[in-house]
């Protein structure tokens, strides 16, 4: 079972169901930073909190900071490994499924911008219920 870490990651912090007012809210500003940081067409966002990501550079740069904000990644585009399985545990009960998903989707690419998108389309693709940090 392939995951994208960074994006199981935080994505498991991204379960509405089961995150706290305080955390809904906290991912709703991030989302009006991220929105307004990357200038991307809102349409797109929509489009990969339901699997389909386009290739667009400032749907990455939105991935991005969504990623920091959430703490996946640092500011220097470092995964975050021990908060992406802190996270995602809240939804990844089984360990094992969880380190095999951080292991697969948690993977450095070119820019922490490529990282992000890519971790965040991984854990999308391979979560059952998925699992969205758009």
């Amino acid at each position: 079972m392939k995951t994208l870490v960074l994006v199981v990651l935080a994505i498991a912090a991204v379960a509405k169901a089961e995150l706290t007012e305080e955390q809904k809210q906290k991912l709703k500003e991030s989302h009006q930073v991220c929105l307004a940081e990357s200038a991307v067409d809102a349409e797109l966002i929509t489009k990969a909190r339901q699997g389909d990501f386009t290739d667009d550079d400032k749907l990455k740069k939105y991935a991005f900071c969504m990623s920091r904000r959430i703490g996946f990644q640092n500011d220097a585009g470092e995964i975050q490994v021990d908060v992406i399985k802190q996270k995602a545990s809240s939804v990844v009960k089984d360990p094992a499924v969880l380190d095999k998903l951080v292991q697969d989707c948690a993977v450095k690419r070119s820019s922490p911008e490529e990282t992000a998108f890519e971790t965040f389309k991984c854990y999308y693709t391979n979560t059952p219920n998925h699992v969205s940090v758009f």
